[in-house]
């Protein structure tokens, strides 16, 4: 009888463990904008859809380009048509296999312009690569012809900011041509989507993993736990409390601020630098600022060690290129950046005949570390004997003035791209056309031109690093350090880490109680 008994509390306690899920506790810290991929290119809407939806091709952490979707691509001889060759048994959230009508159905939809797709300008013509042509010659192999051969094709697809092109199955939208529905490919599905408060997100049972190592966005995306539950916490202080009673496992992007407190209560806290790049940008069509030697006395008036340690609590590493530290092109070239020299700021502002004319900043009031970054260039600055002001304004307000290039200088933080030149491509241009762009100089154009044209990592480097000593002597803007992610995390929580792409990758993840 007590073997009887034995025997049935261990089949009770082996079925309890069967059922038993496993849940990942963690945030966001908005709603999301909608579930068509690309939508949006906020972090929030593109951490839930980068874990339900796949491309094609997806990038490396290194901002190569891997295939994702595809087994094998094609290239022609003169670079305007690729073939695409689907891998085999992958199937949509809903259960249905995945062909060429779905990728052709998907990428109709990006271009059609009544979608009003964000990142259609990049494949419509207006930034160099324009698709005229999509064809299904059977269900495995799809073909794109371009207008002229673009090098940046393949890394363009791969955009994390348009989350990687993904591939959605077409009841993803109903017959009102509304996204009503997240079907994609990847590792996990959407299962609830309650407004303003939480999101959940589900193992896909008939996920089939590629067989390379998890890279980046690309590789092995294995589902490890049964469910992800994200909860909308704006707010960092109830989020930081969330994290100490437990209530949350992961805190993806925490204030550096508060990495003493919550490592005290024994959780993990982790860094890695950001494939993006936080900048003091210059107006330099200003009567004052299009003067060069001023322009750089204010560079060379900021002690760029002494904004990493304060501004980040150290964990960034100060540097003044503007490629990331990060990325596989920030190279011995790019480490030799600016330094703090009063004496050459003053020397700079004498021979520019600055007589102490006001100089305005504008930063905003929604992210607090743009405030602070303000306030310590205006007090950096005065040192030098440079009368700087600090204008506080909205975000919404601020972006405005940006897109119309309404500014003197402006604290501003560029988005994560892991193929830096597409960060390049959000300040270079010519600003009588795009009054957003930051940098005119017909060289440095010329220059993101030609890096668009290449898609060799070794012939790439050499145009980085000529296009890094054009900035140091043109001095558009200033870039204090590279973007960094600092996340806390439960020690239950295994195969986390932190990255270059900043927004949170949920595969190949454990929660182990």
């Amino acid at each position: 009888m007590k073997r009887i008994l034995v025997a049935f509390g261990l089949m009770i306690a082996v079925i309890s463990g069967a059922r038993a899920e496993s849940v990942l506790r963690t945030m966001i810290t908005t709603d999301i904008r909608g579930l068509m991929p690309g939508n949006s290119p906020d972090d929030n809407t593109g951490t839930v859809l980068q874990n339900i939806y796949e491309g094609l091709v997806a990038w490396r952490a290194d901002g190569t380009v891997a295939p994702m979707l595809a087994r094998d691509i094609g290239v022609s001889s003169d670079g305007r048509t690729y073939t695409f060759t689907l891998r085999d048994g992958v199937s949509f959230h809903n259960g249905a296999p995945l062909s060429s009508r779905e990728v052709v159905w998907t990428w109709e939809r990006f271009l059609d312009p009544k979608s009003s797709w964000p990142c259609r300008t990049n494949f419509d013509g207006t930034r160099q690569i324009k698709i005229v042509g999509i064809e299904a010659p059977s269900p495995a192999q799809v073909v794109f012809r371009l207008a002229e051969p673009s090098g940046a094709f393949l890394s363009m697809m791969a955009r994390a900011d348009c989350d990687g092109t993904g591939i959605a199955h077409p009841d993803s939208v109903g017959p009102e041509g509304v996204w009503k529905a997240a079907i994609g490919t990847g590792p996990f599905r959407l299962t609830e989507w309650r407004r303003g408060q939480f999101i959940e997100l589900a193992r896909s049972e008939n996920y089939v993993a590629r067989s390379e190592p998890a890279d980046g966005l690309s590789g092995a995306k294995l589902a490890k736990v049964d469910r992800v539950r994200l909860t909308m916490i704006p707010d960092p202080a109830a989020a930081k409390a969330a994290m100490r009673s437990g209530d949350l496992e992961l805190w993806p992007a925490i204030d550096p601020k508060f990495a003493p407190e919550l490592k005290a209560a024994s959780l993990i806290v982790a860094s890695s630098p950001v494939a993006s790049l936080n900048t003091v940008v210059m107006q330099t069509n200003d009567p004052l600022l299009k003067d060069k030697r001023i322009r750089e006395a204010i560079a060379a008036s900021l002690d760029y060690q002494s904004m990493s340690d304060t501004l980040t609590d150290g964990y960034a590493k100060p540097s003044t290129s503007l490629v990331p530290m990060s990325s596989r092109y920030f190279g011995e070239v790019e480490k030799s950046g600016r330094g703090y020299d009063l004496a050459r700021a003053k020397k700079l502002l004498a021979d520019a005949g600055y007589k102490g004319q006001p100089i305005k900043v504008t930063t905003n009031s929604r992210f607090a570390v743009m405030n602070d970054v303000a306030v310590l260039v205006q007090a950096m600055a005065q040192q030098a004997g440079i009368n700087i002001s600090v204008e506080v304004m909205e975000f919404a307000t601020q972006l405005s003035r940006y897109a119309k290039g309404d500014y003197q200088l402006m604290v501003w933080n560029y988005t994560p791209y892991l193929d830096p030149v597409f960060g390049l491509d959000r300040f270079i241009g010519d600003k009588s056309a795009q009054p957003d762009r930051v940098w005119s100089n017909p060289q440095a154009i010329a220059l993101l031109a030609k890096l668009m044209d290449t898609a060799s990592p070794d012939a790439r480097q050499p145009l980085f690093d000529q296009l890094h000593g054009l900035f140091m002597d043109d001095t558009p803007m200033i870039v204090w350090s590279s973007g960094v992610n600092v996340s806390a995390y439960s020690k239950a929580v295994r195969g986390y880490e932190p990255w270059p792409g900043r927004k949170p990758r949920f595969w190949n993840v454990e929660v182990i109680r």
